[in-house]
């Protein structure tokens, strides 16, 4: 199957899509961590995992910049600094009829939680998306 992640993109910035660990009745209800994938207009994409409670905080995140034909995320892991591989996702296997992506034949789905305008901290200003769109790039 062929992904195109511009499509997932949406029209404006990014598209952000969350893990729904509610989906199975043996999974964990609540998790420990919120882990978030967003797929942007210029087809790079970024995985965020956040924790929760009082120190609330970005635990790692990584680019990548596209899916390959066969539905692969190839992450630009970086030399230095903490990620955790194990709770990336790594291939896309299906898009539902609802909208909702499953990777790696896990059956929890990732929901689309928001459509951005612009994503500040990732580096898509109000102004840079405003000339993306007038320059067609």
């Amino acid at each position: 199957m062929l992904f195109n992640t511009k499509s997932l993109a949406g029209t404006k910035c990014c598209c952000r899509y969350q893990k729904d660990y509610i989906a199975r009745a043996d999974s964990r209800s609540e998790s420990a961590t919120l882990e978030c994938i967003k797929f942007y207009t210029d087809g790079r994409i970024r995985f965020e995992q956040h924790c929760y409670g009082e120190a609330a905080c970005c635990v790692f995140s990584l680019w990548a910049k596209d899916v390959d034909e066969t539905g692969t995320i190839h992450w630009d892991f970086p030399s230095k600094g903490y990620y955790d591989a194990n709770v990336l996702p790594h291939t896309l296997n299906r898009i539902d009829e609802s909208g909702y992506l499953y990777f790696d034949d896990d059956c929890r789905p990732w929901k689309l939680s928001a459509e951005l305008d612009c994503d500040v901290p990732a580096g898509y200003s109000k102004w840079k998306m405003f000339l993306r769109r007038i320059l067609h790039y």
